[in-house]
């Protein structure tokens, strides 16, 4: 199944007691499908992958597996600070259904560049099944060099980066490792799709598609036809949702929105807080502006 277009990168609902809500999972997987989104990535950043149970990600896999039925690939979070238990978690994840694995980088105590290409190596060396790196590190305080992504891009299932760092230079150098190698790049930095679209990335894993999925798909779809001012357009449009989203601690004015939009979406699990009413009041605003009908 191909990996291209705008990927949801998809928040995780819990319900009030902050355990998981799977059947909330479901109808958002389904309402993200049937906007028309060309896959769901989960269990990452903003699906909070950092609060959740090894367990309740192959919970939640199945479930959205389940969901999906094949109608577009689903991307799940098997990234975890040791080797063997990234090997462990994958390979559950894998007999839960999901289509493609995502392995965020170890944080914390950060490896060097040999130790890292070793830990993916090992990893993908392990499972049978397409990965992707997953550079995000302002997150982790590890960054992928692009010449230790070179020399992953010849190890057997690894396909590609999702690359959230923001640092265009790096994703450029990725792009070009591309052209010459069986690699995709996939954007993860919201503020930077277009131009990475332009530049030869074959997707962007979107947070802002939970909320506003209809105007990166016609941005996507603008840019495809070669409408690059209408592309542009939408993009620019994005600007009043990624404004908003800074005004707390991920993902907690979108799972806000989301419930204000009638998508349950629940709560966030603490330490982060939901929003407080001065922010709600920023988020009616920016529902407005985007016409998008809401309750509070």
């Amino acid at each position: 199944m191909e990996i291209k277009g705008i990927i949801t990168a998809m928040v995780t609902p819990f319900n009030e007691d902050e355990s998981l809500d799977t059947d909330s999972a479901k109808k958002m997987a389904e309402w993200l499908i049937q906007k028309g989104v060309n896959g769901l990535f989960i269990a990452g950043t903003n699906g909070e992958f950092h609060l959740l149970s090894d367990d309740e990600k192959v919970e939640l896999t199945k479930a959205v597996v389940d969901t999906a039925k094949g109608r577009v690939p689903v991307i799940a979070g098997a990234g975890c600070c040791g080797t063997q238990h990234s090997i462990e978690l994958s390979k559950r994840l894998v007999e839960a259904g999901a289509d493609a694995l995502s392995l965020v980088t170890p944080y914390y105590l950060v490896p060097n560049q040999e130790d890292l290409y070793e830990h993916f190596k090992t990893i993908a060396e392990s499972i049978d099944i397409p990965f992707l790196l997953y550079n995000i590190p302002g997150q982790t305080g590890c960054k992928i060099e692009p010449e230790t992504a070179l020399h992953l891009a010849d190890v057997k299932n690894i396909i590609g980066i999702k690359d959230s760092g923001g640092d265009f230079d790096t994703q450029l150098a990725y792009i070009e490792i591309s052209k010459k190698k069986d690699f995709i790049v996939l954007n993860g930095s919201d503020s930077l799709m277009l131009k990475s679209f332009k530049a030869g990335a074959v997707g962007s894993v979107a947070a802002t598609s939970n909320v506003i999925p209809e105007i990166e798909i016609e941005l996507y779809n603008d840019f495809l036809k070669g409408d690059l001012e209408r592309a542009q357009y939408q993009r620019d449009l994005m600007d009043t949702l990624r404004m908003a989203l800074k005004k707390c601690v991920a993902p907690a004015v979108m799972k806000k929105t989301l419930n204000m939009m009638g998508i349950r979406a629940g709560i966030t699990r603490r330490p982060v807080r939901m929003p407080e009413d001065d922010v709600v009041e920023v988020i009616k605003e920016m529902l407005d502006t985007y016409k998008i009908p809401y309750k509070v």
